[in-house]
């Protein structure tokens, strides 16, 4: 078994990526630009020289990247198919580890990374970015001071055109940041889950709706789709003393809403006030940026991280329960197609 990497008066951590792809190049910028970035490496040795040159650092395979001794942490960025293996192999190098989500595309996968992680005493984090989301962090700290009173409903839109994958339908690509969000603002595991979609043009889900009830008396909805026309990215938060709207599409100032409205029942009848919008002032910090540096932050400090892999575990299991009522998604038209055939 190998040694756990203790970094002791060495600091900053030295930090590698492994996956070369378009999410992964943005990794190793970002990293580059925190000044902890070591190697990287890529099955495509072409890929993995030319963005090393970019940032004056080493190229190595996958393999040696993890056995390097003079690496602290991974990145992976991997196809994700490859994640839990990897990150399992990782962790048993005595390595930190933020793995992209999902973190695994079976359940079993992600619960290995989870006790081997707790085991070997390392950083585990899953790359649920928007959690580092200035408004979704702002969002968070409503909730928790009581600004918006009990949580009553929260609904969530993520829908666009495309991009489509063979290894991974929009229910495990997509879902995972807005579960990642609604399982910190409500703070507990859904005590129902119920999925509604159809496969269009993959074999797979193209849009799911996923309703949920809580035991705290909460319900939620969210919608997620490749087929849509237009990009909508909305997360709403229903309190009983205040509501709360996070719009990513709109311009950075406005990104946050707060609506004070009140809305009661005095016996004659329902009553309501509403308010006009209170937009919060939000940091300009992107959320990669916020999210590698909190990374940082853990392996250095010790602390232990948010969206941790045990947190990315809960998010997955929510959808391998939705997994189990793929029953109801309609069949594609290439399904029927062939089908007739």
């Amino acid at each position: 078994m190998a040694e756990l990497i203790r970094l002791g008066e060495r600091h900053p951590p030295r930090v590698g990526v492994i996956g070369c792809g378009d999410w992964g190049a943005n990794h190793v910028r970002t990293l580059a630009g925190l000044g902890v970035l070591a190697a990287v490496a890529d099955n495509d040795a072409a890929k993995a020289g030319r963005l090393a040159a970019e940032h004056d650092c080493r190229a190595m395979r996958p393999e040696e990247l993890i056995a390097a001794p003079d690496i602290d942490a991974l990145v992976l960025a991997l196809p994700a198919e490859l994640h839990a293996a990897t990150a399992l192999k990782v962790i048993e190098a005595g390595k930190h580890v933020l793995v992209e989500k999902p973190m695994a595309l079976e359940i079993d996968g992600a619960r290995a990374v989870v006790a081997a992680a707790r085991e070997r005493g390392v950083v585990a984090m899953t790359g649920h970015v928007l959690r580092f989301h200035p408004a979704f962090e702002a969002l968070e700290r409503l909730v928790r001071d009581g600004a918006l009173g009990r949580i009553r409903y929260v609904y969530s839109t993520r829908i666009g055109l495309g991009k489509f994958f063979t290894n991974t339908d929009a229910l495990w690509d997509i879902a995972p940041h807005d579960l990642s969000l609604l399982l910190a603002i409500t703070g507990e595991p859904p005590e129902t889950v119920h999925l509604e979609g159809a496969a269009m043009i993959t074999e797979a889900p193209d849009f799911a709706h996923l309703h949920m009830t809580f035991a705290s008396g909460a319900r939620s909805h969210t919608f997620i789709s490749r087929l849509a026309p237009h990009r909508e990215r909305k997360f709403t938060v229903i309190g009983d003393a205040a509501m709360a709207v996070v719009d990513d599409l709109q311009p950075h100032d406005r990104k946050l809403a707060l609506y004070n409205h009140k809305v009661w029942n005095d016996g004659d009848g329902i009553r309501f006030e509403s308010a006009e919008p209170h937009y919060i002032d939000l940091p300009q910090t992107l959320p990669l940026t916020a999210e590698l540096q909190h990374f940082i932050d853990c392996i250095t400090t010790g602390r232990t991280p948010r969206a941790s892999v045990a947190e990315g575990l809960e998010v997955l299991e929510v959808l391998a329960r939705a997994e189990t009522q793929k029953e109801r998604i309609s069949p594609s038209y290439a399904a029927m197609a062939k089908a007739g055939e």
